[in-house]
């Protein structure tokens, strides 16, 4: 007769993968394993309650760790607050900020556009940090483009100016060096320069214009060539803005109604919609 192989001292019935024989199926269920393993387990429980596995803490001990404790939490309060470690921190974080910083040329690559309309610089006062400086907007400014005046902006003021040029084509979000210019400037909160000139060349009369537009409707015979309603504009394949040399050729335009213009020809969030092109400065 087989005996249990894990100290119950009853007949073996089952023998497990293990090849050890066992008074049940399973190991877990014999009596001796299941009392092992309620002592394990409340000596884990004691170590838990008295903060440390396995083992009780004496009030001597408490107080002793806690002693160190506080001596560790003092001597690393003292080391930041320490003057050289400050200044040590001070160091790295400027040269992180430094390294993470555009510099101009990568600036002109990736947002020619803004590049046109804004001039920048490197500080002179400041070789070798690649800190970018702009005009402020503000002609009364000593910093202005019309005194040969520089500042450096944020970063939040140069994200926005970009931002606002390239991705919506909007002339804003000025370059102000101070809230007292912001208040000064009477470009403040305006969405383009009123005081801009804009030279803008027409190749084409207004009465050249409309033998055109009726040339176009009648070939069409007053029939809009996206839904075959009756048609009252005559829409460019070629923006008027973008290319007026083609404004007055009928090979690139034809008749459509009102709704379609803006809906077909000019889809909204497209780059020929009306609001953008409006915004375009060619």
């Amino acid at each position: 007769m087989k005996i249990c192989d894990y100290g119950c001292g009853e007949k073996a019935k089952h023998q497990l993968k293990s090849g050890k024989w066992c008074c049940s199926k399973s190991q877990n269920s014999c009596q001796e394993v299941r009392r092992k393993n309620s002592e394990t387990n409340k000596i884990k429980q004691a170590g838990k309650n008295n903060g440390m596995y396995g083992k009780k803490h004496t009030i001597e001990s408490k107080r002793k760790n806690s002693r160190s404790n506080r001596e560790l939490w003092k001597n690393k309060k003292s080391t930041f607050n320490s003057i050289h470690y400050r200044k040590k921190l001070k160091k790295a974080l400027i040269k992180a900020s430094i390294n993470r910083r555009r510099t101009i040329t990568m600036i002109k690559d990736r947002y020619p556009l803004f590049s046109k309309i804004e001039k920048m610089r490197y500080n002179p006062d400041k070789p070798g940090e690649n800190e970018i400086q702009v005009h402020c907007k503000n002609h009364l400014c000593e910093n202005s483009k019309e005194k040969e005046g520089w500042f450096t902006p944020t970063k939040i003021q140069l994200y926005e100016r970009i931002r606002n040029i390239e991705h919506h084509g909007l002339d804003n979000s000025y370059f102000y060096c101070s809230d007292k210019c912001k208040g000064e400037c009477p470009l403040f909160n305006l969405h383009s320069d009123p005081y801009e000139i804009k030279n803008i060349e027409k190749y084409y009369t207004t009465e050249e214009y409309q033998t055109f537009r009726n040339f176009v409707l009648e070939r069409d015979e007053y029939i809009c060539q996206f839904c075959g309603e009756k048609a009252t504009i005559v829409h460019h394949e070629r923006p008027q803005k973008l290319e007026p040399l083609f404004v007055l050729d009928p090979y690139f335009a034809w008749s459509c109604c009102e709704e379609c213009h803006y809906e077909k020809g000019h889809p909204v969030d497209s780059e020929c919609s009306t609001g953008n092109l409006a915004k375009r400065v060619c």
